[in-house]
């Protein structure tokens, strides 16, 4: 199963942590972890790309941690579009494969 983890701090989602893989199928052609892969480093590709911001992030097999915690204000308020986003993206999953996902929200 995959653990998201989202922090949100004064309204702000700072950090998220993604743990783990679906095995709703054969890996390799798992369509939910393709999923959740492709909206995480998507969003970590706009922070750093798009918004060109410096971000600390982790991504390994089974594994995506990033925090805009070390940021300006003004550059954590940039990044909220995108991390809301991605947070409504795994939801979306969690809503119709719950069992391979469980997203989480805690105020900090």
């Amino acid at each position: 199963m995959i653990e998201a983890f989202f922090k949100r701090e004064s309204c702000n989602l700072v950090s998220v942590v993604l743990k783990g893989h679906a095995e709703s199928v054969n890996q390799g052609y798992d369509m939910v972890c393709s999923a959740v892969s492709a909206i995480s480093q998507t969003t970590v590709i706009g922070i750093i790309e798009v918004l060109k911001l410096k971000l600390k992030y982790s991504i390994e097999d089974g594994f995506l941690s990033f925090s805009l915690k070390d940021m300006k204000e003004d550059d954590i308020l940039k990044c909220q579009v995108l991390v809301e986003t991605m947070l409504l993206g795994l939801k979306s999953i969690e809503f119709n494969f719950g069992e391979y996902i469980n997203v989480k929200v805690e105020e900090v």
